[in-house]
């Protein structure tokens, strides 16, 4: 009678060691679940094309410096020169160059086409919502910031199961922050 009652106790015990056990590994798959959710959301806010407003300012500084660049090889005083002539004014050495090709294009009247078709290909190429630096800056640092409470609930988690005996495997991909952090900074 005293060794079935042990045994029932033994089986009743590893019993609900074993329902602890998944239900830690549940939490701990949940975790998991939101730090991946986190992490591609994360991936999303850095991704995240720029708003037209930048597009603009940048299409603008390019077209800027290849326009310059153009003007170091096209000299138009050379057209008016008595003795000059276009050919003399190098301006088909500007239009070759790989550097000031787009800025004599520029040069000659077609910046604001080559500005539009630039921003109007970068505005149909943009996938998803612009985000403005200081937006994408603050969603980055609350996402990480989000991402490493997770991880250390996660291995905190972790730890206190391991304690009362039950295994529990790392993710492959945890922080290493977090598994190497003191058990007080978790």
């Amino acid at each position: 009678m005293v060794k079935a009652s042990l045994s029932t106790k033994l089986a009743s015990l590893f019993s609900a060691q074993a329902k602890a056990a998944a239900e830690i590994r549940r939490d701990l798959n949940q975790i998991e679940a939101e730090i991946i959710s986190k992490k591609n959301r994360l991936s999303d806010v850095l991704a995240a094309p720029i708003p037209l407003s930048e597009v603009e300012v940048r299409v603008d500084s390019f077209l800027n410096a290849r326009e310059v660049e153009a003007r170091t090889w096209f000299y138009p005083s050379l057209i008016a020169d008595p003795k000059g002539s276009v050919h003399g004014s190098d301006i088909s050495k500007a239009l070759a160059k790989s550097d000031s090709g787009i800025g004599a294009l520029a040069i000659l009247g077609f910046r604001e086409i080559i500005r539009s078709h630039l921003v109007a290909e970068a505005v149909a190429a943009m996938k998803g919502e612009p985000l403005s630096e200081m937006e994408r800056e603050r969603e980055t640092k609350t996402l990480e910031a989000e991402i490493a409470d997770l991880e250390r609930d996660r291995e905190r988690f972790t730890r206190e199961a391991e304690k009362h005996g039950i295994a529990i495997p790392r993710s492959e991909d945890a922080d290493p922050a977090a598994l190497l952090a003191p058990d007080h900074e978790l």
